[in-house]
Order: C-alpha cells, then structure tokens, then sequence
C-alpha cells in the first residue's frame, strides 16, 4: 500500500510540475458538473467469524478503479456519487484459495479548502457494497450491506477544467477490517451551465 502510494504521489507530482503557471486560474469552474476516473491500490484484512484473527488480502496492484461524477455548489462544497471496483485479491500463502472481490457506489458530500492552485479536501459518504469470497471448495461470502467512507485528499486544478488529486480513503466495510485505498483521481469540471449563457 504504501509503496503504491509513493507511486501515485510521484505521478501526480509529475503532473503538476508540466503545468504552466496561467493554467492555474480556474474561477469560471468552480461550480457546477464534473466528472472523472481514478486508479488505485486497496488493502484490507478479511473478517471472518469462524477465525480468531483477520485474514490478510493482498489486492493487485493498479486493479482498483473508479468512476465518479458530481455537482459543486461553490468552491467549498459539493455532492458526489463514484462507482468503485476495490479489484480482486489472494491471501497470503498460508490461505491458498481464499480470493475476494468488493464493489460499492458511494453517494459523498466534499468540503474543500483552496490554497491559491492547491486544494485540500475531505468527504464523508456512505458505501452501498457487495463483497464475495471464495475458496477451492466455493463460495465463503456474498454479503451486500451499507458502511460509512471517510476521505481526504490535496489537488490541483491545470488548463482551467482538469483537476488531479492524491486521495486517501478509509472503507468501514463490515466484512473487512483496515480497509484502506490510495487513488489518483482526474476529474473535468464542465462549471455552471446556467452561469456561463
């Protein structure tokens, strides 16, 4: 996780550093439709009640994805909803054959704090999920349920309507425990329809 993390930090440093400073000045978007995608990297431990301890998941890296679309009602605050798949896992060598899978929507609500071309953020939204797991003798779970999400995450804004951000997640899924996700996400802000006639 953490070198995945690295990872994407170094990505969108590497972004931001292309980035002529003119391109930073992005008033005219700061409400109104975006929309975006986003690569990751989830860890969790595996819950199961039959077991004293967690069972450790080890996820492929880059196989976490995510869509996602909102509305910003100003620059400080918006409405979000994301469509994640968390990607598929093995456990460790001591479990061979336990694999598990967890997708979720997320309706959110981000606060922001802008910093001249640097943002600050933070969301809070609540997960609808599925998980399943399985072994070599079939199926372990297939639970649906519903879970709180917590977020935070810095960003910038280039060519006016292009934002990159490094966003931490934490996932309050009941069968997981340290669920946790690192995404890069890019996000097009299309700004107010309305205000811009």
């Amino acid at each position: 996780m953490m070198r995945q993390g690295m990872a994407l930090g170094a990505a969108l440093a590497g972004a931001l550093s292309l980035a002529p400073p003119p391109a930073f000045a992005a008033a005219d978007f700061d409400t109104g439709l975006y929309v975006g995608a986003s690569l990751g990297d989830f860890s969790a431990d595996l819950h199961r009640t039959s077991d004293i301890t967690d069972t450790h998941l080890n996820f492929n890296r880059n196989d976490a994805s995510r869509i996602f679309g909102g509305w910003r009602f100003n620059p400080f605050l918006a409405v979000e909803g994301d469509w994640s798949d968390y990607g598929r896992s093995r456990a460790a060598v001591s479990e061979l054959g336990l694999r598990a899978r967890s997708r979720a929507f997320t309706p959110s609500v981000v606060g922001t704090l802008p910093l001249g071309p640097v943002e600050l953020f933070g969301k809070i939204g609540e997960a609808f999920y599925n998980v399943t797991a399985d072994t070599n003798r079939g199926r372990l779970i297939d639970s649906s349920g519903n879970d709180p999400v917590y977020g935070v995450g810095i960003g910038i804004t280039v060519i006016k309507r292009l934002n990159l951000n490094l966003e931490y997640e934490r996932i309050k899924f009941s069968e997981f425990s340290n669920a946790d996700a690192v995404w890069l996400n890019a996000a097009w802000r299309f700004g107010n329809f309305e205000t811009r006639r």
